[in-house]
């Protein structure tokens, strides 16, 4: 994974791109719909829809929530780290 800098000039689409990634295919792993991992966090099918586009993030206590769900750390959810599971 190359270095990303927060001064770097795409590095709110870099984020977006690397959390809806890894949304994506966390939901997939579990074979869960969006609407259940709205469920899951407490959210709207229409707000999980939206990070898995790319147009919004989830907050942090929503991320950490997945993170947790998903048994993933915090940094992996992030896209700051290559590896998958937390245990």
């Amino acid at each position: 994974m190359s270095e990303l800098r927060p001064t770097d000039s795409n590095f709110d689409y870099i984020i977006k791109t690397n959390v809806r990634n890894i949304l994506i295919e966390c939901r997939h792993e579990k074979g869960l719909t969006q609407t259940d991992v709205g469920n899951i966090v407490g959210k709207s099918k229409t707000a999980v829809a939206s990070w898995e586009q790319g147009l919004a993030l989830p907050d942090i206590a929503t991320l950490y929530r997945l993170a947790l769900y998903y048994r993933k750390t915090l940094e992996y959810m992030c896209g700051l780290e290559d590896k998958k599971d937390d245990h």
